[in-house]
């Protein structure tokens, strides 16, 4: 059976203006792929019933799973239930159940319900109800009949809290019997710094591509590259057999270009190094602003640095390496770092020329420096230059001591 097509659809003129971010729409992606359901439309709508009406009329001609959220509520901007209703031709018919769950709602809690709220207990002919039980709002499932393939609405309200509650109590289990699956989908992401998105995959040419099983794809983010296992099995133990092998290629062939999985961070797999090792680092930093220093010391890591204005002069691999023997001699720690300057102006970034050099010595190996280039985008730059120079940590505490 062919996995199942949904569409997410956000509604509320708060996101279309860009007034909220969307929050919802990914997280609930995320829950729908979990499930071995194919999330292959996401839909953005502001708070008018004509184009509420449109969505939905498109949507169930090219989903089989349609899950919303917002315009639940008793206000004359919620028309989810009214577009539901219009796009399939029936009327709202109000259930006496819901609206007496409406009125305790309001009595537990010493307030008048006012005439606007018994809207609420109003839902689309022939639709289920999805409890709320710590909200006024309830969710609606409805399933299509006028069209040749028959689709289900899931509409759930906007507030996060509630919705995610919903989606755990019932609407999580409907999908489940809609799949008739009982196989579980696990991820396991490999994380990577050091070389492009491009390169990465032509290093693994037979990995990333379709119908692979595990699924491998890759993104990029802030000079971190990803990857990402995908399988599907009887249990989670299972896949992540299935993912053994690919993964140990994977690790193989790019070595110590991986630096973590799923969650890790540079700046926590190197302050992790520090403290397995039970050392401290001393950080001089004249060109990244002290920035690297508290990336580690948010990350647990034990440092003690700060970011000094710079002399003026762009000091070479040697300087720098003399610059951290004389701090690891005067703090008498276990390691030393430098960050020289840089010169940050435009025309020196345009011509490949804004160049900075990092050097770490420690008391038990020989010293170490490097150059690296301060260039990417202009948001980005000051972000991969940290990384660079936390990946060059993490390299070297791999190191054995002389």
């Amino acid at each position: 059976m062919p996995p199942l097509i949904a569409e997410v659809i956000a509604i509320g003129d708060e996101l279309t203006t860009g007034y909220r971010l969307d929050t919802n729409s990914r997280w609930i992606s995320q829950q729908l792929c979990d499930l071995g359901i194919s999330v292959m439309y996401h839909s953005t709508v502001g708070d008018d019933l004509d184009a509420n009406t449109n969505i939905f009329s498109v949507a169930v001609k090219r989903a089989d799973v349609i899950v919303c959220t917002g315009g639940l509520g008793p206000t004359a901007d919620d028309l989810t239930r009214q577009a539901i209703a219009t796009m399939a031709g029936v009327e709202l018919e109000m259930h006496e159940d819901q609206l007496q769950h409406l009125e305790a709602f309001f009595a537990r809690r010493g307030r008048t319900m006012t005439p606007s709220n018994k809207i609420q207990a109003s839902f689309p002919k022939g639709a289920m109800v999805i409890p709320n039980p710590e909200g006024t709002a309830p969710g609606i499932e409805f399933k299509t009949r006028h069209t040749d393939t028959p689709a289900t609405i899931f509409a759930l309200p906007g507030v996060p809290a509630e919705m995610k509650q919903m989606w755990t109590a019932t609407v999580e289990r409907k999908l489940k019997e809609l799949t008739g699956d009982t196989s579980v989908i696990h991820h396991h992401v490999i994380r990577c710094f050091g070389s492009g998105e491009s390169h990465i995959e032509s290093l693994l040419p037979n990995l990333v591509k379709r119908g692979c099983d595990p699924l491998v794809g890759i993104t990029a983010s802030g000079g971190t590259i990803s990857l990402r296992l995908t399988t599907r099995a009887e249990s989670v133990e299972r896949c992540l057999e299935k993912m053994s092998d690919t993964q140990t290629t994977i690790e193989s062939i790019l070595g110590d270009l991986v630096f973590g999985y799923n969650d890790d961070l540079l700046e926590s797999v190197v302050a992790a190094q520090l403290r397995d090792a039970n050392e401290t680092l001393a950080i001089y930093d004249e060109g990244l602003n002290g920035d690297v220093a508290a990336m580690l010391l948010r990350s647990g890591g034990s440092i003690t640095g700060s970011a000094m204005q710079g002399s003026g002069q762009l000091l070479n691999k040697e300087q720098v390496i003399t610059k951290a023997q004389s701090l690891l001699d005067q703090s008498g720690i276990d390691r030393a770092l430098v960050i020289g300057e840089l010169d940050r102006s435009e025309e020196a970034i345009a011509n490949g020329k804004s160049n900075f050099s990092v050097a770490l010595v420690c008391y038990d190996r020989a010293p170490v420096a490097e150059a690296f280039s301060f260039s990417g985008h202009s948001a980005t730059r000051q972000a991969i230059a940290c990384k660079r120079v936390l990946n060059f940590l993490r390299l070297q505490q791999r190191r054995k001591p002389a």
